[in-house]
């Protein structure tokens, strides 16, 4: 079970960020505000979203039997690396802002 979960999750975890790509290629000029819509959501692109969710979940389930560690790291990993991603790029969409005033 645990090596299911960790495939699971893993899977989950790319099929997120694939999402998160395509939205960032959507909204490549434009800040994306944390906790809310972005400006344009690519097509297909919450239903990915969502499916990774049930797998991050079920990959959380599966590697829970062998301690409660491994829980914490499936969750956290996927928001940890989605949060920098989304800092990444509103901080470069910024800089470019920056730059065209001057």
């Amino acid at each position: 079970m645990f090596v299911a979960g960790i495939a699971s999750a893993v899977i989950g975890i790319v099929l997120f960020h694939v999402a998160l790509g395509r939205t960032l290629r959507a909204n490549a000029g434009v800040r994306i505000p944390f906790g809310a819509r972005p400006r344009e959501t690519p097509p297909g692109s919450v239903q990915m979203r969502a499916l990774a969710a049930g797998l991050i979940v079920l990959g959380a389930v599966f590697v829970s039997t062998e301690g409660w560690h491994w829980t914490v790291m499936v969750i956290a990993a996927g928001p940890v690396a989605a949060m920098i991603v989304l800092t990444l790029h509103n901080c470069r969409v910024s800089r470019e802002a920056r730059s065209a005033d001057a």
